[in-house]
């Protein structure tokens, strides 16, 4: 465990788990499965579910009387990342949308440790990854179904928002998909099911038209065939990909567009956009380096002063958080995928390793990619996003730990 238990809270006492705490550990694994379900398709379950896991999650260690927490290298600089957000908003221009900023890095935390210290069985970590699996069904059902017979000429899924919020998380989904579908020995009937979602999945995320999400898409995919050693699932997977972007191209469709911009990228107006926003982060940092304006606060910079049309965000996760967190939110950040990298590397899968363990590895990792790539000209880490890719790693994590010989 010394890889893993590195920081601990509180002390341990012994004893048997009465009524309440079986009550309660059945509340907080029913609350959990309730989020994960509903993450992209309900607000409203998606919030129920992860207070009632909150909330049981703290009467099970108070009935128990055990404080004892593992946070793991990269819960201890996700938990930085917190505190400067936390000290940003505490000085922020707007004090209660900086504190609904820092909130949005106190839940995907909370959530962390609670996946990380009671998902300590190899049954509720599958559990746990095939609810991941069915919500994204769901979800993409949900969408395609949304887009057909909708107005919208961007594809969309309900609880995710924006169509580039959307592409991110399908992408990390993908990740997952395409791991099940390499690294796990699955039945026939089950894995023409995950078949199906991966390629509806895939379809969904090109009908979103997010190159950020398609760029990452791609790096993804090419860092999942360095640790495989094996190209041909891969490009598999790219030949699907320029089918479906070729046959929605032939309809007219967006991709036309950004097909064009590729060859002349001077011409595009969104990318032009978003240098001046970052150029107007930087510059922002004479006013407040330390801090920042605040979280969820770029809205108020001084456009006119920085050279950028007014914008909710900086279109950047690296700039919006260097404008809203400062100096110090932005190392921590750094610190925070630093130590994420290096936590991934330590753990690389051998060439022939199959099962949860490299499974999960891969759809984490797979994630951090996309999380790092669409993150140069989107802000990527928030919300449902955010709430995903620190469960998946926390089920990396889980899993590694219950593979250990006992």
């Amino acid at each position: 465990m010394d890889d893993v238990m590195i920081a601990k809270v509180g002390a341990s006492r012994g004893g048997e788990e009465g009524r309440a705490v079986r009550y309660a550990d059945a509340a907080f694994m029913g609350g959990l499965a309730l989020m994960i379900l509903t993450l992209p398709i309900s607000e409203a379950l998606k919030n129920i579910g992860y207070f009632v896991a909150l909330g049981a999650w703290i009467l099970k260690r108070a009935a128990r009387r055990d404080f004892m927490m593992t946070f793991t290298p990269i819960g201890v600089f996700l938990s930085v990342y917190f505190l400067t957000s936390l000290l940003s908003a505490a000085f922020a221009f707007d004090r209660l949308e900086g504190f609904r900023g820092a909130w949005d890095v106190f839940r995907p935390l909370s959530i962390f440790l609670m996946m990380l210290n009671e998902l300590d069985g190899v049954g509720k970590i599958r559990f746990y990854l095939w609810l991941f699996v069915a919500s994204t069904g769901i979800g993409v059902v949900w969408g395609l179904l949304s887009h057909l017979m909708g107005p919208g000429a961007r594809l969309e899924i309900k609880s995710l928002g924006h169509s580039n919020h959307t592409a991110w998380y399908l992408v990390m989904m993908l990740a997952l998909l395409v791991s099940l579908l390499l690294f796990m020995d699955l039945r026939p009937p089950r894995k023409v099911v995950v078949g199906g979602i991966t390629g509806a999945t895939l379809l969904a995320v090109l009908l979103t038209y997010s190159r950020g999400a398609v760029t990452a898409l791609v790096a993804s995919l090419l860092f999942l065939a360095i640790p495989l050693r094996k190209w041909q699932p891969i490009l598999g997977v790219v030949l699907l990909t320029l089918a479906l972007v070729g046959g929605l191209q032939v309809r007219g469709t967006l991709w036309t567009t950004h097909l064009e911009r590729l060859i002349e990228p001077d011409q595009d107006a969104s990318l032009s956009d978003r240098f001046k926003l970052w150029k107007g982060s930087v510059l922002s940092l004479k006013d407040r380096p330390l801090l920042g304006i605040g979280p969820r606060n770029f809205k108020y910079l001084d456009h006119e002063r920085y050279g950028f049309a007014q914008m909710p965000h900086a279109h950047s996760l690296f700039f919006n958080v260097l404008a809203e967190r400062g100096l110090l939110g932005f190392l921590s950040l750094m610190a925070l995928f630093c130590c994420y990298a290096y936590e991934g590397m330590r753990r690389w899968p051998s060439k022939d390793s199959l099962g949860l363990s490299t499974v999960l590895w891969h759809a984490a990792m797979g994630s951090f990619i996309t999380i790092l790539v669409a993150g140069v000209a989107n802000t990527t880490l928030h919300a449902e996003g955010a709430i995903a890719f620190w469960s998946l790693t926390a089920l990396m994590l889980a899993s590694g730990e219950a593979a250990k010989p006992s």
